[in-house]
């Protein structure tokens, strides 16, 4: 529990430590996952973190987010120090989706402007942008391979990008309600899909097929995460919590939370 009441707008767990980071105002508090101890707080001046991702490795930490409306920006710090290593993004809404590729050379991120935007972490240079979304962008993640990368918009667009080039690899036709969270399965041959039509969506990145289609939560899927072991948790707006199989079967629920995950 936060020391002031605050909703908690993005959450994310080291993959190699048992180190979590929770959004809070204008700052991320750093937490031991195991004792909760607060570890540290890293300052994001530029207003509420709307998304935190540890990177692949664990060392760094992007925190996108901003104010509606003004501002928005990606700011990459380093986990041990705590120092700013990158900043990229000069948006004039608030950040809503953004990752780091797993060879931490690009940061993509989107928001309310429908565009698709892809930095060099080493210059902070933009490399690309697309604006093939007609909605906000509100989902976003890089293949764990690093070579394609996923976006999903407000409405129910889904498309797939050649990470290094910007070229459309798939545009994904399916959902009928807003994308609200995309997630690659580890060996990146697959993509996840949760949206506000109350489905979840598993995609073949060989061919670009949906193989799998399941209800997972009334009301609507507003968040979901592959495992290692290639199982799926999702969280919806009926306030429940779910372990599913990689082929859709539901292993088990987690109760439920007092309000929407």
């Amino acid at each position: 529990v936060t020391s002031q009441t605050n909703a908690v707008t993005a959450l994310a767990v080291s993959p190699w430590a048992p180190l979590g980071a929770v959004s809070g105002h204008r700052s991320v508090a750093l937490f031991h996952t195991q004792t909760f101890d607060v570890l540290g707080v890293l300052q994001y001046s530029e207003g509420q973190p709307e998304i935190i991702r540890f990177s692949p490795q664990g060392d760094l930490l992007l925190v996108g987010g901003g104010r509606g409306g003004a501002a928005g920006k990606v700011v990459v710090f380093d986990v041990r120090t705590g120092e700013r290593k990158v900043e990229v993004g000069d948006e004039y809404d608030s950040v809503l989706a953004a990752d780091i590729s797993p060879d931490q050379t690009l940061i993509a991120l989107g928001g309310p402007k429908r565009m698709l935007r892809v930095y060099s972490t080493a210059t902070g240079e933009l490399l690309y942008e697309k604006k093939k979304h007609t909605d906000w962008l509100t989902a976003l993640a890089f293949s764990p391979d690093g070579v394609l990368l996923a976006t999903g918009d407000r409405s129910n667009g889904l498309v797939v990008w050649e990470a290094h080039t910007g070229q459309i690899f798939y545009d994904l036709l399916g959902h009928k309600g807003a994308i609200t969270d995309v997630s690659w399965r580890p060996d990146s041959n697959a993509l996840a899909s949760a949206s506000e039509d109350g489905n979840v969506k598993l995609w073949d990145m060989n061919n670009g097929a949906e193989f799998k289609n399941w209800g997972a939560h009334g009301g609507g899927v507003a968040a979901l995460e592959y495992t290692r072991e290639g199982q799926l948790v999702t969280v919806g707006r009926d306030r429940n919590t779910s372990l599913w199989n990689g082929d859709g079967a539901k292993v088990r629920d987690f109760g439920g939370l007092a309000d929407i995950g």
